[in-house]
């Protein structure tokens, strides 16, 4: 029998820190605290740290002309997702495939996701997956979004550094696009690829830095060439 997980079980919670560059703070402050209402952690006069379930994600200013942006995602109660959906498009516009389409099935993960854009411009997604024994009674709340399951992180060479990853940290799928489980995946496109769902931003690199839940030999990890940071968190 699946174990029952609970919101932010951190026996099931991969990433537990995620610090990213971001422009508009004060914009992400009131998009994240209000307009949403998750926790505020931390916010310092150039960095903001919001609680998301299990995660907490720290928002870096970026002061200089670039304005980086990132694909990340939370897993929610898996059995909510209409009341997600709905939840969310009160608040802020969901953005849609080139077809029209506002929600997605994914067969192969037996899921179903929302997307949404920040004031930075991250493709922020919710995603249900059904094949975890996470659902929760009621109507949906902010409990519902138990903690970070997906970080992209583009490059030249996505098989290689998914390989390492996999090796490193003990996960499965190195060398694919998806390297991880259902807890949390390094997502690994390629640069210039094309994010879903709207598909008109493309896959850049900028500055990330993880903690994870790993083996007791998991050791930080800085990919030669790349902006990135994976550490440990135990």
């Amino acid at each position: 029998m699946a174990t029952k997980l609970q919101p932010g079980d951190p026996g099931h919670v991969r990433f537990k820190t995620l610090r990213l560059q971001a422009t508009r703070l004060e914009e992400m402050r009131k998009f994240y605290s209000r307009t949403l209402g998750f926790p505020l952690l931390d916010e310092q006069n150039n960095s903001l740290t919001v609680k998301f379930g299990g995660t907490a994600i720290e928002f870096a200013e970026q002061r200089g002309t670039a304005e980086p942006f990132y694909h990340f995602a939370f897993n929610i109660s898996e059995n909510k997702f209409p009341q997600a959906k709905a939840w969310l498009a009160a608040r802020c516009p969901l953005l849609k495939s080139p077809q029209g389409a506002d929600e997605f099935f994914f067969e192969f993960w037996n899921a179903h996701a929302v997307y949404f854009q920040d004031p930075a411009g991250n493709i922020v997604e919710l995603i249900a997956r059904h094949t975890l024994d996470n659902s929760r009674r009621g109507d949906f709340e902010l409990e519902d979004v138990l903690y970070a399951s997906e970080i992209g992180l583009a490059s030249e060479d996505p098989a290689s550094l998914g390989r390492e990853l996999g090796e490193r940290f003990g996960l499965a799928g190195g060398g694919s696009l998806f390297v991880g489980d259902a807890s949390g995946f390094f997502v690994l496109p390629e640069v210039g690829r094309l994010w879903i769902p709207e598909e008109r931003q493309r896959a850049t690199k900028h500055p990330v830095d993880v903690t994870l839940v790993a083996g007791p030999n998991a050791v930080e990890f800085l990919p030669p060439d790349l902006p990135y940071r994976i550490r440990p968190a135990n």
